[in-house]
């Protein structure tokens, strides 16, 4: 499973905004598009990244809607952000992710054009529905924890500990269990 392609889980084609973009226009494709993560696009080829959370910053304006049609993108934005390689698989997606640092990767092919995204909440979704029994059977029922194999209950774990997280609106403490448990999993021997 961990050697499986980033294809299998990324959102390809995703909306892109332009560095020069207003926060508004920025702002109505959050709102309408269910997408939580904006790639960046200039030339054809990645500049940044914008977050839904990146809008938390913009509360501290007093009359933030009018500020909205007169701040650019370029300005709210996580410019050079790690980015996956079209050829990554979903190890090194969680990998990147174990850091903790963000949430969404853009995934650009050799010439730095984004050919898609994928997120914490698309890899756990996989896991979810791929984690295998001591058998290699696809678990369907892991209420019984202690019934499955030591790997599949550390999988389980993250898959538990990544799903409560993202369900708490990315609180601290929750963010740190998700963190302690990928570490958990990178350490322990691969799960096939």
């Amino acid at each position: 499973m961990r050697n499986q392609s980033i294809d299998r889980v990324m959102t390809t084609s995703p909306v892109t905004v332009a560095p020069d973009d207003t926060l508004d226009k920025a702002r109505k494709l959050f709102e309408s598009g269910g997408v939580h993560h904006i790639p960046v696009v200039e030339k054809g080829q990645l500049t940044g990244i914008l977050s839904a959370s990146d809008f938390l910053k913009l509360h501290l304006l007093k009359d933030i809607d009018s500020a909205l049609d007169k701040v650019f993108v370029r300005q709210l934005m996580q410019a050079n952000p790690v980015v996956l390689r079209s050829g990554a698989n979903l190890r090194d997606a969680a990998q990147e992710f174990s850091s903790g640092k963000f949430h969404a990767l853009p995934v650009v092919d050799d010439e730095g054009a984004v050919v898609g995204i994928v997120t914490t909440s698309d890899l756990v979704q996989y896991l979810l529905q791929h984690v295998p029994r001591g058998d290699g059977s696809i678990v369907e029922d892991t209420r019984n924890v202690q019934a499955l194999a030591p790997d599949v209950r550390l999988m389980k774990a993250v898959c538990d500990a990544a799903e409560h997280y993202m369900r708490s609106g990315h609180a601290d403490r929750e963010h740190s269990v998700l963190v302690q448990k990928l570490d958990a999993l990178r350490r322990s021997k691969p799960v096939a």
